[in-house]
């Protein structure tokens, strides 16, 4: 079976979406690191985190809601306990549940401004109202299973 190569237009369309997506996240992630020494990245995982009621839930339902494969997070995640951010409890036999440590939710509630002030900045206030509707929309559509 011969794939066709994307033509010269949807090459664009996919460099402009990729650019605009690590931009954004590279802006929003080094505004984070700056001002709390958290990464990007464990910003996301604490946030998710926090969003449960006690501020913890199994791992593997963590991956699935990053959309990460079960190593990546591990690694990640074993970053983040050394560090204090985190810690794993072993429910049963297979079951590992994360929760936030003290010192995790005081970074994230550190974060927190300095996230939305850069999400503000880098992204919100360069747009229009009909930019940022366009976006959700987009998004709305390319979220949905095919």
């Amino acid at each position: 079976m011969t794939v066709k190569l994307l033509s010269p237009q949807e090459l664009r369309v996919w460099h402009a979406f990729r650019l605009m997506h690590e931009d954004v996240l590279g802006r929003v992630g080094r505004d984070i690191s700056q001002a709390t020494g958290l990464s990007g990245t464990e910003f996301g995982v604490l946030s998710r985190l926090a969003a449960c009621g006690k501020g913890e839930m199994r791992q593997q339902v963590l991956a699935s809601m990053m959309a990460w494969d079960k190593s990546r997070l591990s690694h990640q995640l074993t970053r983040m306990q050394e560090r204090s951010l985190i810690e794993r409890r072993r429910v049963d036999g297979k079951t590992v549940l994360i929760a936030l440590t003290k010192l995790g939710r005081e970074k994230l509630d550190a974060a927190r401004p300095v996230h939305a002030a850069s999400v503000r900045r880098n992204l919100l206030s360069r747009l229009t109202q009909e930019q940022i509707d366009t976006i959700v929309r987009v998004s709305n559509l390319l979220g949905e299973e095919e």
